[in-house]
Formats: structure tokens, sequence, C-alpha cells
């Protein structure tokens, strides 16, 4: 991950604002966040205006000051929320670090988005470092924390514990050092020289890193009275691998699979939680992140019929009734392999394939063909879709009796191509900034196998932007 590019979708980070739609380009230090703030404190929120906080809303926050490290003598603190995707939000009885500042025109009082604001229990390194103040300001400081959490069936992305005892290596580009996570998962080390750093932690037996987040200034270098880090979150290591094989006993490409808890019931699934992956061309998948518990292996979980899954729900080891499936049971550090599982029984299916070129003939690679069939059925997916290969080449499964057309699609757009006088002429005399421009459309039947066919694009091959 690059350094301070931080997608707040990681509640633990940015507990209180929404997860959806929120980018924060950078990660303050501790020392940097409490340099910007205008207030630093510890409270608890008595009441919110409204009660509930409604999407994309305002809110009003009245925070019981309990200790302010910064900026603030008056016992109690009233937040103006604006609302919108990176500005935190908080209920009754949340109990806080917040790093505070005050919006001038308006005389109000606000807790920025894509700051260190944290509930009290996750901002234990923050509180390290505030409470040695102001000893600890005029010292180098390299600390962060290390936590386990996972993708948990009924809490969704949650977190298991805060790792202790764990070895961490600061490593400089002329010494290192060694330093030890305490019982909170915290690691720190005071005093080393002005140097960029790089942080790396021993992981545990059964365990990986899921991601990390790199704070501090964004060349990662440690200067005189400052402070980097890095957060780490490990997740169980974990793995199930195997085929998808076909009633033929060939390898079925581009069917999905989902993992299920073998005994937790649906209405009791979190709606986040999802260990998902689809075979690559060999038939084989990979299933990982999963936490330690007990799983059914599903293929085609929503039970549409289509090219790419010809066959209704099926279970792992090959059977279509869930009562019959065999779970399998994972421990936190297990893999299994050779999960093979076979498909009972499935419909015929044909195979559309051809070239997608320009009109110089030359290969039109990446971009979409598509099948759209005449008819519709709510209990199968009759459209198929798929990206040509480097050669332009393509290959589309469809439900045998299927009729319909099939063409290839490209976006046009001001810019995609270099020197494109064709392309340009198209923008033009449709006027717009962008569309999609699609080849003469091919009548398909549906009954037999068609290969050879061949999709034009009506103007010549241009070199792309790089930015494409």
């Amino acid at each position: 991950m690059k350094n301070l590019i931080f997608i707040a979708l990681f509640v633990f980070f940015i507990p209180f604002q929404k997860a959806i739609a929120c980018t924060c380009i950078g990660y303050p230090s501790i020392s940097q966040a409490f340099s910007a703030a205008d207030a630093v404190i510890i409270g608890y929120v008595k009441k919110t205006e409204p009660e509930k906080y409604k999407d994309s809303g305002s809110q009003v926050a009245y925070v019981k000051v309990e200790k302010a490290f910064k900026g603030y003598e008056e016992d109690e603190i009233i937040l103006h929320q604006p609302g919108g995707s990176c500005s935190p939000t908080y209920s009754v009885g949340d109990k806080l670090l917040i790093y505070v500042n005050r919006v001038e025109n308006e005389k109000t009082w606000e807790v920025f988005g894509c700051g260190r604001h944290s509930r009290l229990e996750d901002a234990n390194d923050d509180l390290m470092y505030l409470n040695a103040l102001p000893e600890s300001a005029k010292r180098t400081r390299i600390s962060g924390t290390i936590r386990h959490y996972e993708d948990t069936p009924e809490k969704g992305f949650s977190l298991i514990k805060y790792v202790g005892g764990v070895k961490v290596k600061i490593i400089g580009e002329k010494k290192s050092w060694d330093v030890f996570t305490d019982g909170n998962g915290v690691y720190e080390i005071y005093d080393i020289p002005s140097d960029k750093y790089k942080i790396e932690p021993e992981i545990p037996d059964g365990m990986k890193i899921r991601f990390a987040i790199w704070f501090g200034p964004f060349d990662f270098s440690l200067k005189a009275n400052s402070c980097v880090g890095t957060d780490f979150v490990f997740s169980a290591n974990n793995n199930l691998r195997g085929k998808v094989l076909g009633a033929d006993g060939q390898p079925i490409p581009h069917a999905c699979l989902n993992l299920i808890p073998a005994d937790i019931s649906a209405a009791k699934v979190d709606s986040y939680f999802r260990i998902f992956g689809c075979t690559k061309k060999a038939g084989s998948y990979e299933l990982k992140e999963m936490p330690p518990g007990k799983y059914l292996i599903v293929v085609n979980k929503d039970g549409k019929m289509s090219g790419t899954e010809p066959f209704p729900t099926t279970y792992y080891p090959g059977v279509f009734e869930k009562e019959r499936a065999v779970a399998i049971t994972i421990g936190q550090g297990e893999s299994f392999d050779r999960l093979d599982i076979h498909i009972p029984s499935q419909v015929e299916t044909v195979i559309l394939q051809g070239v997608l070129t320009y009109s110089d003939g030359r290969p039109a690679a990446r971009e979409a063909v598509q099948f759209k069939a005449l008819q519709k059925e709510t209990n199968r997916d009759l459209n198929a879709s798929n990206l040509t290969d480097d050669e332009g080449r393509f290959s589309l499964p469809i439900l045998k009796g299927t009729k319909g057309a099939l063409s290839g699609s490209i976006y046009l757009y001001e810019g995609r191509f270099i020197n494109c006088p064709a392309v340009e002429k198209l923008l033009e005399g449709k006027g717009e900034r962008g569309f999609d421009l699609t080849t003469s459309a091919i009548e398909i039947d549906g009954e037999n196998d068609v290969k050879g066919v061949k999709l034009t694009f009506p103007f010549p091959y241009c070199a792309k932007n790089k930015n494409d």
C-alpha cells in the first residue's frame, strides 16, 4: 500500500463516519493532528440531534468534556457535524478522543473527517503520546497499533483483539531497532535519529497482514520533534482451493463461489459478510480471508442458470440439496486444497467465438463483446458478456436455444486516443463528450456453436492514451 493513501472503509480508523464513498488522501501522525487541532478532548456523547443520524444529513452532538489536552476549558462542547460521506457522526454514550477545530465563520466546533478521532478504547497509541506531553512533543517517536480483525459472519469486519507481544522492526537507512507491542497492541520508540524508516512486524503463525496504514509525512521521514508510524491489521491466513468440474468432468471457468456459515442462520449473518471468488480458465478457485469457522462452499448461489453457470445452486462436494452438503471446518492458519466440486448435471450450452477488430483489421484488445437475448426468463440469465484478449479474440458461452444478437462495444470519449481524427469526427457527430459505440450486430439462433465471427468497429486502430 502506498504510504498515506487511505480509503476510509476501515471502520476502526474512522469509526464514526460512514464507510461509503469516502476517500482520504493522507493520514496524520499524532503530532500533526495535535498541532492542527484547536482543541484535543476526551469526552462522552450526552445527546445528539437528530437522535439517530440520517444519511447525508447534519448532526449536532453534545459532548461532556472529561479531559482536555489542548485548547478547551468548559465542561461541554457542542459539535456541529455537517454530514457528507467523510464527516464523522456520533451516538449517545460514545466515549471519544477527538481532535476538534473551530469553524470561525460559523462560530461552531467541528471534528473534521480523515483525522485521528476515535473511540477511547481504540486510542491507546494517541493517549500514550498525549499523556506524556509536553515532553513527548520535544522528541522523535515512531509508533503504531497491531490489531486482529476478521470478516465475521455475525458482525462483519470487526475487531477480534489487540495483538500483544509482536516484535516490530524499525529499519532506518543507517540503523535498525526492535520493539514489541504491549497488551493494547501498541509499539513505540522514542529518540531515534531523523531518517527515513520502514516498519516490519513479525507475523504470528497462522496469521497474515491484511493491510497497513502509514501515517505522518508523505515521504515517511522522521524529523526532529515529530512522529511517524504504521498501524497493521492482521487476519487469519486461511485458504480453500479446488476446482469446479462439469458433469462431463471438464473444468468450468468463470463460475462463482460463496462461502456461507454452516451453523449460523441466514437471518443472523451480517449483510456485509462475503467470502467470494470465481474460477479461472482451468476451473480452479481460491477462497481466502475467511475467519476460522464451519462453512459450506456453494457455486451459483442465486440459482440463476447462465452460459457460465448452466446448473442450479450446487454445494460441495457436488450436490444440489443443501442438506446433503459437506461442511468444512477451518481453524486459524489452516488451508485445504483439492476441494473439487463436481456438478451433478447441467443444461446444454453453445459457444460464440470470434474476433473483434478495428476497421483496418488490427485487433481490438480488452474491449467488450456482448450477447443480448431476445427473450427474458426470471430463473435464467440469458445475456452474456466478456472482454476480448490481447489478440481481440472472444469466447462467450450461452444457454442452448437462446436467440439474440452479438456485438462489440467501446466507450469513446475525448482524449482516450492519441491523434485519432476518426474518433474525433464520431464525437463531433454525436455532439457529446463520450458515448458507447457498438459494432453491427450479428443475429444468433443459439442452436449450435458459432465460430469465426468477425465484429468490426467503424474506425481504424489508434494508440490509446496511457491513462486509459
